[in-house]
């Protein structure tokens, strides 16, 4: 046999040994590990949500005049009811004090057709009076209680003017600024008969928008049996901050229809608001708690290998000894994973040191 081949072939026995025996002096890889344990889960999904006042209202005048008075400071909070501006309540007042005179006018000119319809009824019975004198004062009475009907109607009228000549909250909530001084001339169309806005701001909405893939995965896992719809489900407002609105919230609408646009389905969340903290317009995260998962097994997404045949853990028995064992994802949970298959309860797998693992190798654990 040549030297050199000879030499390569000492050199290929002494490597072989040399990587035998460093790996049978290789340490057993450090790992943290975690018992698996099946138990009912309530996801919470995070959506992106705007808040608005639970009523929006544009105060706006019902009848034309001057601008007496404004009755609030500007952003005051106001209850329901309150007059909030008067419009000429002089002129409106008048007409309605001229109304009611006419209206006992003619219920007094009514009053004595009645009479003497009456007076004639009796005379007629005793062939006193004729069938045409008869005639004559039944259209008269006729006439008297058309005109005391429209007199009654143009009092109501004059009454509802004089009414919207004080124009009232219709809610209670926060005045805006006003958008006419007093001395103005108002009238009803327009921009001119905007006088302010209100808000009501207990309770608050948050609307939001889910996709609607999100909402087929939730509608999916309960139509497997995988999970089932428990109580209400509840709504928390998370600040930019990171902090949480003390009170909880339930959902109060959701659409039954996609966005064709947006592929998002639009929803509502109420809170109580009665401190004013949180005011219309801000931009919040809303927490939704979804349907419960029942006996679902969650172990942290850290955990897992993604492999060209799937996900993945390791599994280690009561030997310490790492085998890789292929598992079907249910659904990602914020730093969680819902498995649907590949693992059992009292199992032990590897959350920490996956990397330093080759299958079948002998671990031990972090204590």
């Amino acid at each position: 046999m040549p030297f050199r081949n000879c030499l390569f072939l000492l050199l290929g026995f002494f490597l072989l040994w040399a990587t035998e025996s460093y790996g049978a002096q290789l340490p057993k890889p450090l790992v943290r590990t975690m018992v698996v344990q099946s138990h009912d889960i309530v996801p919470v999904v995070d959506f992106v949500g705007k808040t608005t006042g639970s009523l929006s209202v544009q105060i706006r005048a019902q009848v034309g005049g001057i601008l007496r008075k404004r009755n609030f400071q500007e952003g005051d909070h106001v209850k329901k009811g309150d007059v909030l501006f008067e419009i000429a309540p002089e002129v409106y007042q008048a007409n309605y004090d001229r109304a009611r005179a006419k209206t006992n006018q003619a219920l007094a000119v009514y009053d004595n057709a009645q009479r003497e319809w009456n007076r004639v009824q009796t005379l007629y019975s005793k062939n006193a009076v004729s069938q045409k004198t008869r005639d004559q004062v039944f259209a008269t009475l006729n006439s008297a209680r058309a005109d005391l009907e429209a007199a009654q109607a143009s009092q109501k009228d004059a009454k509802i003017q004089l009414g919207y000549a004080y124009v009232t909250a219709p809610v209670a909530g926060y005045t805006s600024k006003e958008y006419q001084t007093e001395g103005n001339l108002i009238s009803t169309s327009g921009d001119s008969s905007l006088l302010t806005e209100l808000v009501q701001m207990d309770p608050i909405y948050v609307e939001f928008s889910l996709p609607s893939t999100d909402l087929l995965e939730l509608r999916q896992l309960v139509t497997k049996g995988f999970a089932t719809w428990g109580a209400e489900p509840k709504a928390m407002i998370r600040f930019a901050d990171g902090s949480e609105y003390e009170h909880e919230g339930h959902i109060n609408f959701f659409d039954h229809k996609v966005d064709p646009i947006t592929s998002v389905v639009r929803a509502r969340a109420s809170f109580p608001n009665a401190e004013g903290l949180i005011l219309p317009g801000q931009f919040v995260r809303i927490a939704i708690s979804g349907p419960v998962l029942t006996k679902a097994i969650a172990i942290p997404r850290s955990s897992i290998l993604e492999t060209q045949q799937g996900p993945m853990v390791i599994v280690v028995d009561a030997e310490n000894k790492a085998t890789s064992r292929k598992v079907s994802l249910l659904l990602n949970m914020d730093e969680n994973a819902i498995i649907e298959k590949g693992l059992k309860n009292g199992e032990r797998i590897v959350i920490e040191g996956i990397g330093k693992i080759r299958d079948g190798q002998i671990v031990q654990e972090i204590q």
